[in-house]
């Protein structure tokens, strides 16, 4: 449900709630116009999730929810969860949707039906804030103590939230990044991948840069994550250097100490030639120390050009540091 729009949850949160209804009764109840309810009833008839029948003009729209005799989906909230939530075990099994969150309210002992309705009303809450499938961070960045550089920065999802641990994203950006798994990294590329697509047309982006990793693996996320983006832009030369002994930006837990390394371990080529706005790409995002200095080195190049940030994931509390990744 993470793919459908705020207005096409309402229309199926009206259908569940008064189902079976006619599309005139629903356009009453939400104050949305008869042209988009169609265009949401389209998509959900698409997604399986609703039902119609009858003939014209008589039509009616209820819920369907059980589309696999395998899945206790039996509700909007349960479908939400099985769309939203991933759960690790201990043991480094990935149990996704209903059952991960079973398992995890078992290990806690928590209240199933209790914890699937706080999950389900606050990350409705949470994604209020949502604009194109995007959250906007520009005001919290670096918790308003130092200059910021960055003309907005934007991240797909919060790494974690509330007491429910990590996001989905959350836990596949920790995933693809630990395991080093291709199939996770291209799990996420189609999950962002349009959010992406609408920050450089919205902003009418002309180069990207992304943030080079730390750590040697043998398959780095960063570079997986590129290619299985394709963007057809040049590309903006980010080094990052280091001396005797790498530190990961992500493990420094003081704030001034994330802009000191950003400072000094990331280089801008600064010969070269950048006429256009700048879109900056990263995993994971905590203070925007990185993104920041990015910012600031390709401004030195050129003041006049705009430069935004993107993170698949940032931090839930005014940026606090994600030291995980």
């Amino acid at each position: 449900m993470n793919n459908l729009s705020k207005e096409t949850i309402k229309i199926l949160e009206i259908i569940e709630k008064f189902g079976p209804i006619r599309s005139s009764e629903i356009v009453k109840i939400s104050k949305i116009s008869i042209k988009n309810i169609y265009k949401h009833l389209t998509r959900l008839l698409d997604e399986d999730l609703i039902k119609k029948n009858g003939n014209t003009p008589k039509v009616y729209y209820s819920i369907k929810l059980n589309k696999d005799k395998n899945l206790v989906v039996k509700s909007i909230k349960d479908y939400f969860i099985e769309q939203n939530y991933i759960y690790l075990s201990p043991n480094g099994d990935i149990i996704r949707g209903i059952d991960g969150f079973s398992t995890w309210c078992e290990k806690n002992n928590f209240d199933f039906e209790k914890e699937k309705d706080n999950f389900y009303k606050k990350l409705k809450v949470l994604n209020k804030n949502k604009k194109d499938e995007l959250f906007s961070a520009k005001n919290k960045i670096l918790a308003g103590k130092n200059k910021v550089y960055l003309d907005d920065i934007y991240f797909s999802d919060f790494y974690t939230f509330d007491y429910f641990g990590k996001t989905k994203l959350g836990q596949l950006v920790y995933l693809g990044k630990t395991s080093q798994d291709k199939k996770i990294i291209k799990e996420i590329v189609r999950i962002v991948n349009p959010a992406i697509e609408k920050i450089i047309n919205k902003k009418k982006i002309d180069f990207v840069g992304f943030i080079p990793p730390t750590i040697d693996r043998k398959i780095q996320f960063m570079d997986v994550f590129k290619k299985e983006l394709n963007i057809e832009l040049e590309n903006i030369i980010i080094s990052k250097t280091s001396g005797d002994i790498k530190i990961p930006q992500k493990t420094l837990r003081k704030l001034e100490d994330r802009i000191i390394n950003a400072n000094e371990t990331i280089s801008v080529k600064p010969s070269q030639e950048i006429k256009g706005n700048v879109l900056i790409i990263d995993d994971a995002t905590g203070s925007g120390a990185t993104l920041n200095e990015v910012a600031k080195k390709i401004k030195n190049i050129n003041k006049n050009v705009k430069v935004f940030g993107y993170s698949v994931v940032g931090s839930y509390k005014n940026f606090d540091v994600i030291s995980e990744v």
